[in-house]
């Protein structure tokens, strides 16, 4: 047995902007550790591949064609909500390297249930050949533990009670094989699954180490210094008890400086943030290096940033590439996943070897552009007015209306009326 991810609690803390730097600079003083400020950079890596990763549906390859899929699949997923679970399952196995769906019987026997679970839950066993053959879930609920076994054609649920194990429900839901889908963000053989966040992590905490320091210039050496020296100035800062009155911070920076003689007043310029400036945009150009990720998304401005839309299209042909790739890795685990489902629920799954999970253009991810795009395929004759109208998803009030206009306009000029 063995476990597909590793470190899911740090990766996860990154990636909701709460990890701790383990050191934020040796010449800073314990109190500025609450001006520490963490990079969005973790976050915006994972969710600019969730936003490409959108499943538009599924299809059959037949005799050199594409068949639909079965009317029961997208039944079974739509009472489901199976694209919001998918969304959840990407984004969790993107930023903790896998996550999990289950497929068990439901209320209905037509309609099984999916879930979706994080990847630290669950060990999985596996054969000479890499086939799974056992995967057991362990969850907790308050102080109750729970089991769940997943075997061919049976899954066991076990509660501990008392110090001892019990068998509390057998689900035999008759699908040869294991009702269990890894979503694992594998890119080499044999390792576990990789979060996104690892390859950037460290840079993320360059980065943030100087957002740090610079909110403590900003705070603290930005701003014109003044100083006052002169004969009995000194006494001006003390109480009655003979005790400075400037905070330990102040005094620690140095903000007010002060004299016993000479009497004269006057300002040091504040510091030029440049350089704090300058290491930041470095941190970001390295992560965009490694994300494809273009650095006018990190927040940074450069010389070459694109300023036309076909330009920016290419400036994210890196990430357009890199999504595609996410696309054949997870679309294995969907489809096996929906032969699972299909299998549970009863239907004959004979002949869905070629089921292909179909995913929208991650280069024309924004509704509006898939709109001008079928519009021009309309207007060079490559698809029907039919096809535009369901493709840009027209309530069916609208659908019925557009298509009783049809019907008139075809009577009106003797063309045949289906």
């Amino acid at each position: 047995m063995g476990r597909v991810v590793k470190n899911p609690a740090k990766w996860e803390a990154y990636y909701n902007g709460t990890a701790r730097l383990d050191a934020i600079g040796v010449s800073l003083p314990p109190d500025v550790r609450v001006l520490e400020m963490q990079v969005g950079w973790p976050k915006l890596a994972v969710d600019v591949l969730v936003e490409s990763l959108v499943l538009d549906g599924f299809s059959i390859s037949r005799h050199g064609g594409q068949d639909e899929a079965p009317e029961q699949l997208n039944r079974i997923l739509q009472a489901n909500n199976f694209r919001t679970k998918l969304t959840l399952a990407l984004t969790e196995a993107l930023v903790s390297g896998a996550a999990f769906m289950v497929v068990g019987g439901g209320s209905d026997p037509s309609i099984p249930h999916i879930s979706v679970h994080k990847g630290d839950e669950f060990e999985l066993r596996k054969d000479a050949t890499g086939r799974l053959v056992q995967a057991v879930q362990t969850y907790r609920d308050g102080f109750d533990t729970f089991r769940a076994v997943y075997e061919h054609g049976v899954t066991r649920f076990y509660s501990t009670r008392d110090g001892f194990e019990v068998l509390t429900h057998i689900d035999e839901h008759g699908f040869d094989g294991i009702p269990v889908i890894p979503f694992v963000n594998q890119i080499r053989l044999g390792e576990e699954g990789r979060s996104e966040i690892e390859e950037i992590h460290k840079l993320c905490d360059a980065a943030a180490r100087t957002l740090t320091n610079l909110q403590v210039a900003q705070e603290l050496l930005s701003m014109p210094v003044r100083y006052l020296f002169g004969d009995g100035v000194e006494e001006m800062f003390l109480d009655e008890d003979g005790n400075p009155q400037q905070s330990r911070l102040e005094a620690y920076f140095g903000r007010f400086l002060v004299g016993p003689s000479g009497s004269q007043t006057g300002s040091v310029p504040g510091a030029d943030l440049t350089q704090l400036l300058n290491t930041f945009k470095i941190y970001a150009l390295q992560v965009a290096s490694q994300t494809g990720i273009p650095p006018f998304m990190l927040g940074v401005s450069t010389e070459s940033n694109p300023a036309s839309a076909e330009a920016m299209r290419s400036a994210k042909d890196r990430l357009i590439t890199k999504a595609e790739l996410k696309q054949s890795i997870f679309g294995d685990a969907v489809e096996d996943l929906a032969r699972c489902v299909l299998a549970v629920a009863g239907v004959d799954t004979e002949g869905l070897e070629t089921l292909e999970a179909r995913w929208r253009d991650p280069a024309v991810i924004s509704l509006s552009s898939r709109n001008a795009l079928m519009l021009q395929a309309q207007a060079q004759g490559v698809v029907s007015s039919e096809t535009v109208r369901e493709f840009m998803g027209l309530s069916p009030e609208q659908l019925k209306r557009d298509r009783a206009l049809d019907r008139r306009l075809a009577v009106s000029v003797g063309d045949p009326v289906y």
